[in-house]
């Protein structure tokens, strides 16, 4: 099944979907986690915000696209109450996330409980449900973390360690922001030492650097390859990417998407966003240049419902 914020789905019903998106990033860390842990939200902030996405979505929509996967986790301020209303409104589907929802500081004030303290939270949210709004339990599709630049931290090992437990428990599929290639050596050395399967595992901004040696061997593991960033102005680096990672046959292995923050592009212009740029801009040029428009369409459709999919 494929959670979202309307309910658990079949696979099949998911469609052409977003595999990395942002309804609203949250700046605000006290709100942000004022919702998440006290389920609290701003009911009026939340009529206003919707003003500006609504209209994306139903773009996007006009468009062919069915699905979004929400990006932004906890602490980024995931407001389950404003995506359940949305995917309503818009009759889109969107998947929620856990993962990362406190300051990483806290790994120094409790190192030795750190993995185990968050896989058990991550494992309660899927249990009991990030939120129960109009009687519908919201439990998470994926969870969501962040890893910062450089040597891997302690905090982030002790997060990966906490995100395999938790994926182990679940089977939650685990969505990983890593913007340097050279960072993904020393996940796969975390990921072999917990026995993580990779196939639950996405490389979130594959394409940050696109490093051709690093992409082969994360595919090799059976990593998931997201060519996330997808924006105006990217196709033609975006599709030699991807034209690469098909030819070695890992095309099946890939979640696209263009990593908006859909308010933000929607408070700045509602008539000239740049939210359907994957389906106004990279689909038709990569049919101009030899990926054929249903193969994409098929990518987007197939990949997210089976890295979605949650078997437990």
């Amino acid at each position: 099944m494929i959670y979202t914020v309307r309910g658990p789905i079949h696979k099949s019903q998911l469609g052409v979907t977003l595999g990395h998106e942002h309804m609203k990033w949250e700046d605000d860390e006290s709100h942000a986690n004022t919702m998440y842990l006290d389920k609290r939200y701003k009911e009026e902030e939340i009529l206003s915000d919707k003003n500006y996405i609504l209209p994306i979505l139903l773009d996007m929509k006009a468009r062919g696209g069915m699905s979004v996967a929400e990006a932004s986790p906890p602490i980024g301020g995931q407001n389950v109450r404003l995506l359940k209303l949305l995917s309503e409104q818009a009759d889109i589907h969107i998947i929620p996330c856990t993962g990362w929802n406190m300051t990483k500081k806290l790994y120094d004030v409790f190192p030795m409980q750190f993995e185990e303290q968050l896989a058990n939270r991550w494992i309660k949210d899927f249990k009991d449900g990030l939120d129960t709004i109009d009687g519908v339990v919201i439990r998470p599709g994926h969870i969501k973390l962040l890893l910062d630049k450089g040597d891997l931290s302690m905090a982030d090992k002790g997060m990966l360690v906490a995100a395999v437990k938790a994926s182990k428990e679940t089977g939650l599929p685990i969505h990983c922001h890593i913007m340097e290639a050279k960072m993904v050596l020393q996940v796969i050395q975390v990921l072999d030492a917990e026995g993580a399967d990779y196939h639950k595992f996405l490389w979130a901004h594959a394409d940050k650097e696109a490093d051709k040696v690093i992409i082969k061997l994360a595919a090799e593991k059976g990593m998931w390859l997201g060519i996330d960033s997808i924006r105006r102005g990217t196709s033609p680096v975006k599709y030699e990417l991807l034209k690469n990672i098909i030819s070695l046959n890992y095309g099946h292995k890939v979640l696209l998407s263009q990593d908006y923050d859909f308010y933000s592009e929607g408070k700045e212009s509602l008539t000239t966003h740049p939210c359907t740029t994957i389906f106004d801009e990279f689909i038709p040029y990569c049919a101009e240049h030899g990926i054929d428009k249903q193969v994409i369409i098929g990518m987007m459709t197939e990949n997210p419902a089976n890295f979605y999919d949650v078997k437990n």
